[in-house]
């Protein structure tokens, strides 16, 4: 069965759910009829019912352009549809807006891609300046490329970054090789600069090592200069290649003449070389020893006496030389003393090693002395006693013996002195007494502070009132300097004349260096290291070395208290001159007393012990010479804690001959 509808009717029903213009087809009475398919009779056009609110929000999210637009769709008839369409409809609405923002960032990026091409050019790129801008753009467009995510097709970016990248390489390469050139070319210039600035020096008179160095030197940097020169061309580089070649020559004159002047310069320092070696060979003799003794009294002072080569006087005491420092050895300070006398008495020179104590630190200063003025934060100095002379130090008392003065300065009422007291630092002010100037007198430890009488000079320790003011009265104090300790060395005197030299070595101790007790009854070993120093002659009388002067070296001891006896050895020889020796010295065996004295005995001598054995260079001498010593200070477990005592040693192996004195200071280990 067919159904039929009024046609105004279904005109009516699709004005009203699309907004139809017209229908049209219609008459006056209204009965104009449309036939539609067999059971569907609909209020649409085409016979169709209605799009429903859930069609009809769903074809306006689908249209929206705006997230906005897309959720106020269905947010508009929510409350219209079933639950289970609202669910597809907010589904449809999520899908909607990531629709929109994905478009919108693909238009972005695509944004950011157009303006990062538009930022390369290429065009120019003669400078490095324009390289480095393009480069720069370079990298923007690499980074909008990796940016796009959302754009479906970069390649045509990418192409433009390819491009822009193979331009610059281009470029950057040009700009590379031509600053290379200039680089190399300012290179070669400046080298040959340098070369003809040393070829110059060595013009004229002979040259010094120094010149001759500057010229190898230069003519090897321009050598590298034009290996170096790989962006230049054979022409480029070739007045330098010749200008190189040239320079040989007159490098090889000056290196000759600076041979032959060396040649002669050795020859004179060997000659003068072999008078000393002859003259000190004679200075210590075949007994170094006998008729040569050196002493110190309380206050430190060397004195030496020899009764040989008619040294007068017989005893000369040795001042400190405080501008001839000399270095520690093995531990033990070093200090030259040195002595002048009047008359026709040459010079005299002694190396000593003191086996000098640490100063330990004490109570606070304003505690140790509590006097300290509560306004100035002086005290008052009393010098009276030794005890406080060896407190007393300032490097303004430089003097080795004897009284220095300190005048007022200008417009000052009192002389200000630094120094330190009682091991701290701080000012020592002196206000002079009347008619007098303030002094300071060289006691036995320290000195003492007082004054002088303009009248006849004459010392007085009220001659000033001395005081002192610690920079930091909360520093610690530091006990007195250690004023018992052995020590060693050597001594040579020279005459007037220079022709005759007398050489010995020593151990002396300052104070009342305990011996050592009981080693008979100790067990076991003991080793002891330390320095040694002396004078050594060899002489080549027939072919050999001449080689001589003063040495340091090492010492070791070896003590065997099961037997009582010591061996020792004197080794890494460092000679006159600095430099090492390949020399050793045995100490042979020696009996030890039992109050630590190495002097041997009538078997040891008999035994051909307590003598020494010089080697050189593997070489060793006949046994001869003698050492003796003694160990002292004992421990707390009963052994010796120190070692000193002297040598001499002869060779004559080689075609030299040679004879050597020394010393030793050495510590248990």
């Amino acid at each position: 069965m067919q159904g039929y509808r009024k046609l105004t009717t279904i005109c009516a029903a699709a004005v009203l759910a699309f907004g139809l213009a017209a229908c049209g087809g219609s008459s006056d009475d209204d009965q104009t009829m449309m036939q539609c398919p067999t059971g569907q009779i609909g209020t649409y056009p085409d016979c169709s019912d209605p799009p429903t609110t859930y069609d009809t929000a769903k074809a306006a999210i689908a249209a929206a352009t705006t997230v906005e637009a897309a959720q106020k769709a269905y947010d508009d008839v929510k409350g219209d549809v079933t639950a289970a369409q609202g669910e597809m409809l907010q589904a449809a609405v999520d899908a909607r807006i990531m629709a929109i923002e994905t478009a919108a960032r693909v238009a972005e990026q695509k944004m950011a891609l157009s303006d990062a091409a538009g930022m390369i050019d290429t065009s120019d790129l003669s400078t490095q300046a324009l390289v480095d801008a393009a480069r720069t753009a370079i990298a923007g467009l690499r980074q909008a490329i990796a940016d796009a995510v959302d754009v479906d097709d970069t390649s045509m970016y990418q192409t433009t970054l390819d491009n822009a990248v193979d331009a610059v390489d281009t470029a950057q390469g040009g700009i590379d090789t031509a600053t290379r050139r200039t680089n190399q070319m300012t290179a070669l210039s400046d080298a040959s600069d340098t070369l003809q600035t040393a070829l110059a020096a060595l013009s004229g008179s002979t040259p010094t090592q120094a010149q001759l160095d500057a010229a190898n030197n230069a003519l090897t940097a321009l050598n590298n200069a034009i290996t170096a020169g790989a962006d230049l061309t054979d022409d480029e580089k070739a007045p330098y290649q010749r200008e190189a070649n040239n320079a040989a020559a007159p490098i090889q004159t000056a290196q000759t003449a600076f041979d032959d002047a060396e040649d002669e310069d050795e020859k004179t320092a060997n000659a003068a070389m072999a008078v000393t070696a002859m003259r000190l060979y004679a200075g210590i003799g075949a007994d170094p020893f006998t008729n040569r003794t050196v002493a110190s009294d309380a206050a430190g002072v060397i004195t030496v006496t020899s009764g040989i080569n008619g040294i007068t006087p017989a005893a000369q005491p040795l001042s400190v030389d405080k501008d001839a420092p000399v270095a520690d050895h093995y531990g033990w300070k070093g200090a030259m003393h040195t002595a002048e006398p009047t008359g026709d008495n040459g010079t005299y020179e002694a190396v000593v090693y003191s086996n000098v104590g640490e100063p330990t630190e004490g109570m606070k200063f304003n505690a140790q002395y509590t006097d300290l003025d509560g306004t100035t934060g002086e005290r008052a100095i009393d010098t009276s006693t030794p005890a406080v002379q060896a407190l007393v130090a300032s490097s303004s008392f430089d003097q080795s013996a004897g009284i220095k003065e300190f005048e007022l300065g200008t417009n000052l009422q009192r002389v200000v002195i630094a120094g330190s007291f009682h091991g701290v630092p701080g000012n020592y002010y002196c206000t002079p007494a009347a008619s007098s100037t303030c002094a300071a007198q060289v006691a036995a430890d320290g000195f003492t502070l007082g004054g002088t009488a303009d009248a006849d000079n004459a010392f007085s320790a009220g001659g000033g009132t001395w005081r002192f003011k610690p920079s930091n009265p909360e520093a610690r104090v530091m006990s007195v300097p250690d004023n018992v300790y052995a020590s060693y060395g050597w001594w040579i005197h020279k005459s007037e004349d220079g022709e005759t030299f007398t050489a010995s070595a020593f151990v002396v101790d300052r104070g009342d260096v305990t011996d050592a007790a009981g080693i008979g009854d100790l067990r076991g070993t003991a080793t002891y290291m330390g320095g040694a120093a002396g004078k050594y002659s060899l002489r080549g009388a027939t072919g050999g070395t001449n080689d001589a002067g003063h040495f340091t070296a090492r010492a070791m001891l070896e003590a065997n208290f099961n037997t009582d006896t010591i061996t020792g050895t004197i080794d890494h020889f460092h000679g006159a001159d600095g430099e090492d020796r390949d020399w050793s010295v045995e100490l042979m065996t020696s009996a030890i007393a039992d109050g630590g004295g190495i002097t041997g005995t009538a078997a040891d001598a008999a035994a051909g012990n307590q003598m020494t054995k010089w080697t050189i260079g593997g070489t060793a001498g006949a046994a001869a010479g003698q050492w003796s010593g003694s160990l002292q200070n004992n421990g707390a477990d009963g052994v010796p804690q120190v070692g000193t005592g002297t040598f001499s040693s002869t060779y004559g192996q080689g075609g030299n001959d040679g004879r050597m004195v020394g010393a030793f200071g050495v510590n248990k280990q």
